[in-house]
């Protein structure tokens, strides 16, 4: 596409975009597997994975107090409470997806965190007008933000995107001295009642910031799809497909653990 911003020349240290895809797996595992492609970037290049899950799992940011959840209404419902390896604040999703991109820490779209998001968003944009699904950016914010809110579709800032003027699409960072990690939570169905309960709030203020990409929505493998194309388009790389990386059990085990973040030196994250 002549003129698209997206669109990079070439890596001659990645020439091919990795693509896996795991749906239904545990959700601690896919969560291990984002850390084990940002730390392996350097070695293998770029990746892409896509992932969802058949029951819901209630995801927090890697800094995130659990107690700006309700931790027991979680546990009633058979919720699990994680962390992911970025920042932000919770995300409870299931059978929506998510889409993960692991880049080299000295690629083009790495060199600052805003112009990051706007590669990635535009090219969520794209996938998504491609199969007809319109979504538009929330309008600046003037001044001084809000606090931000423990649920993360609940916020509204330059990494959203809106469906019907309501958030149906929020991505996150992740920035190592090997590679970067950015991911975004398309969503596919909005359990209001769960919503509400796992964050303890009214559900009409679940409803008013949370919706669907699109009534009814797309099939997740289709979405899938045109996420694969537009990201393999807007890095000019071919697709490889593999399977997603293997996880060791002690990387597992943390991730299984709601009360780990990260430490050291290495981190530097952001929503």
């Amino acid at each position: 596409m002549p003129g698209d911003p997206t669109r990079e020349p070439e890596s001659p240290r990645a020439p091919s975009l990795r693509v896996m895809r795991a749906f239904g797996g545990p959700p601690a595992t896919d969560l291990a597997r984002e850390e084990v492609l940002v730390r392996s970037v350097p070695e293998v290049g770029p990746a892409l994975f896509l992932y969802g899950w058949n029951r819901p799992a209630l995801v927090l940011g890697y800094g995130q107090d659990p107690s700006t959840v309700d931790l027991s209404a979680c546990a009633a419902r058979g919720v699990p409470v994680l962390r992911r390896i970025t920042g932000g604040t919770g995300v409870l999703h299931g059978a929506d997806l998510a889409a993960t991109l692991a880049l080299p820490a000295d690629h083009p779209w790495t060199r600052s965190i805003p112009g990051l998001y706007e590669r990635f968003v535009a090219t969520i944009v794209l996938a998504l007008s491609g199969i007809g699904i319109a979504v538009e950016r929330p309008a600046a914010h003037p001044g001084t933000r809000r606090p931000r809110s423990p649920i993360c579709f609940e916020d509204d800032r330059g990494e959203t995107l809106l469906a019907a003027g309501r958030k149906a699409v929020g991505c996150a960072q992740a920035r190592r001295r090997e590679g970067v990690l950015v991911h975004g939570l398309l969503l596919l169905g909005v359990d209001v009642a769960l919503q509400a309960a796992a964050y303890g709030v009214d559900e009409a203020r679940i409803r008013a910031a949370l919706g669907p990409l699109a009534d009814p929505p797309p099939a997740r493998e289709a979405l899938a799809e045109a996420l694969v194309g537009a990201v393999a388009d807007a890095l000019r790389l071919p697709v490889v497909e593999v399977p997603p990386p293997g996880v060791d059990a002690g990387l597992l085990a943390r991730y299984a653990d709601p009360k780990w973040a990260p430490a050291g030196d290495d981190v530097s994250d952001t929503r």
